[in-house]
C-alpha cells in the first residue's frame, strides 16, 4: 500500500512537471515549477533572466524583415502597440491565475489552460460556460503547434545559414539538401529524453544568441547606412506579413504563469518595476535597435534573419555563424522536449500501457522530427514560416485567450469597463491580423512554390 502511494505521488509530480514544461516552453528556464505557493524559491534576477530568455530568438533576428515591410516609423509603432497589447495580457493573466487559485482555495498555481479553463467557468455568461470544457485543450495545443512552428524554423533557420556557409567554399547545394544534411544533428537532438541532459544545452544557446546580437549590432552601426531606406510601408499586402513577424517575436507567453508561480514574492512579478514590466522593455530594447538598425544598415537588401547579412568572407563571421547553428540546435532540443512529453502522454493515455516504452518514445520522437523537417523542407522561406506561425498560434496565445479570458471573469464581476473596451480592441486586432495573416502568407508561399517551380 505504501508503494501505491508513492508510485501515485510520483506520477502526479511526472504529470506536473510535464504540464509546467509544456507551457514553459523552453526546459532551460527554470527547474521544473513548483506547484504549491509555500514552496516558491526563484528570485528577481533569476526569474527576470529566464523572463528574457523566454522571449527572444529567430523572431528578434528577423526584426531587420519587419522594419523593411513596414518601414521605420510604421513598423516602430506596430511594435509598440503589440507589444503594449502583450504587456497587458501577460498581467491580465497573473491577475486571473491569483483569483481562480484564491476562489478554488487552491494551494497550487493554475496553468495557462487551467486559468483559461476556469475562468470561462465562472463565468455567469452561458457562451462561455458551454466552450469551458474543451477550451483547456484547445489552449493546450496551441502551445504545441506554437513549439513544433519554433522547431521547424530553427531547422531553416541552421539550413539557410549553413547553405550560405558552404557557399562561400564554392558548394553550391539546393536548400532541401542542406536540410537532409543538417538531420542527423537535428535527430540527435530530437533524442534526449531526460532534463539533465537538455537543460545544461542552454548555457550554449545563450552564448551563442549573445555572441551573434553583439556581432550584428557591429557590423551594422559600422560603415555607411543604405540609400533606399523607407520610413513607411511600400505594399498594404506585405502589412500582414510583417504582423506575423512581430507577433513570432513575442513568443514567452506561456512561460509567464510558470515563472511567476515560482518567484517567492509575487509583487516582484507584477509591480512598476517587476520581472513582467522591466523583462518586456528589455525585450524591446533588443528588439527595436536590431531591427532598425539592421534595416537602416542594409536598406532592401535585408534577409529574413540579420545573419544572413553579415560578411561570411570573414573569418571571424563564420565563427560566430557556425556557434549560432549549434546554439540553435540546442534551442530545437529544449523546444522539441515538451512536444515529445504530450504527444508521448497522450498516446500512452490512449493506447497504452506500451511494453516497451523506449522503444514508442523514440519512435515518436522520430516522427515529429521528421514533420518538423518536412514543414522546413516544404515552406523553405524563413520570414513567412515564421510570420504564418505568429499569426496563427502566436497571436491566439498572446491576445485571444487572455482577452476572452478576462471578458468571461469581467462578466462574473458585472459590468463593463476600460478593460472590457481593450480586450474587445485586443480580440479584433488578433482577428483581423491573423485572417490577413494567414491569408498573405498562404498566398506568398504558393507564388513562391510557383516562382521555383518556374525557374525549375
Amino acid at each position: 500500500m505504501e508503494t501505491d502511494k508513492l508510485n501515485d505521488r510520483e506520477n502526479k509530480t511526472n504529470g506536473d512537471a510535464q504540464v509546467a514544461v509544456l507551457e514553459m516552453g523552453e526546459l532551460n528556464h527554470c527547474s521544473i515549477p513548483s506547484t504549491s505557493g509555500e514552496n516558491k524559491s526563484a528570485g528577481y534576477l533569476v526569474t527576470l533572466m529566464h523572463f528574457i530568455k523566454g522571449n527572444i530568438g529567430c523572431g528578434m533576428l528577423a526584426m531587420g524583415e519587419a522594419f523593411r515591410i513596414g518601414g521605420l516609423y510604421l513598423t516602430l509603432c506596430i511594435l509598440l502597440y503589440v507589444w503594449l497589447i502583450s504587456v497587458y495580457n501577460m498581467h491580465i493573466l497573473t491577475t486571473l491565475s491569483k483569483k481562480v487559485q484564491n476562489r478554488m482555495q487552491a494551494k497550487r498555481a493554475p496553468s495557462f489552460g487551467d486559468t483559461v479553463e476556469n475562468a470561462f467557468k465562472m463565468s455567469d455568461k452561458w457562451i462561455f460556460r458551454i466552450i469551458s470544457n474543451n477550451i483547456k485543450k484547445v489552449v493546450f495545443y496551441n502551445i504545441l503547434i506554437t513549439q513544433l512552428g519554433l522547431c521547424s524554423v530553427y531547422i531553416l533557420f541552421i539550413g539557410t545559414s549553413l547553405q550560405k556557409l558552404l557557399l562561400q567554399y564554392s558548394y553550391e547545394i539546393n536548400i532541401q539538401t542542406v536540410l537532409l544534411f543538417t538531420m542527423p544533428l537535428i535527430m540527435v537532438c530530437a533524442s534526449l529524453r531526460k532534463l539533465r541532459f537538455i537543460a545544461p544545452l542552454s548555457t550554449l544557446a545563450n552564448f551563442a544568441l549573445i555572441t551573434g546580437v553583439i556581432t550584428i549590432m557591429y557590423y551594422s552601426c559600422s560603415g555607411p547606412s543604405a540609400e533606399n531606406v523607407r520610413y513607411s510601408y511600400s505594399k498594404w499586402s506585405e502589412l500582414p506579413t510583417m504582423f506575423g513577424i512581430i507577433m513570432f517575436s513575442f513568443e514567452g507567453i506561456g512561460l509567464v504563469l510558470p515563472l511567476f508561480a515560482e518567484i517567492e514574492d509575487d509583487k516582484k512579478f507584477t509591480s512598476c518595476f517587476g520581472v513582467l514590466n522591466f523583462g518586456m522593455v528589455f525585450v524591446m530594447m533588443l528588439n527595436v535597435p536590431l531591427g532598425m538598425t539592421g534595416y537602416s544598415k542594409w536598406g532592401e537588401e535585408v534577409k529574413s534573419s540579420l545573419t544572413l547579412n553579415l560578411p561570411y568572407d570573414h573569418e571571424l563571421t563564420q565563427f560566430v555563424i557556425l556557434m549560432m547553428i549549434l546554439g540553435i540546435a540546442c534551442s530545437y532540443a529544449l523546444q522539441f522536449y515538451p512536444a515529445a512529453v504530450i504527444l508521448y502522454s497522450d498516446l500512452e493515455k490512449s493506447y497504452g500501457p506500451f511494453n516497451h516504452p523506449a522503444v514508442w518514445d523514440y519512435s515518436i520522437r522520430i516522427c515529429i522530427c521528421l514533420v518538423t523537417y518536412l514543414a522546413a523542407s516544404t515552406v523553405p522561406h524563413l520570414d513567412l514560416f515564421m510570420s504564418l506561425v505568429g499569426s496563427v498560434t502566436c497571436v491566439a496565445l498572446t491576445m485571444i485567450f487572455p482577452a476572452l479570458s478576462n471578458l468571461a471573469f469581467r462578466a462574473k464581476e458585472n459590468g463593463l469597463s476600460f478593460s472590457s473596451f481593450f480586450d474587445m480592441v485586443t480580440i479584433l486586432t488578433a482577428v483581423i491580423g491573423s485572417i490577413t495573416g494567414i491569408y498573405a502568407n498562404t498566398t506568398a508561399i504558393y507564388e513562391a512554390f510557383s516562382q521555383n517551380h518556374s525557374n525549375g
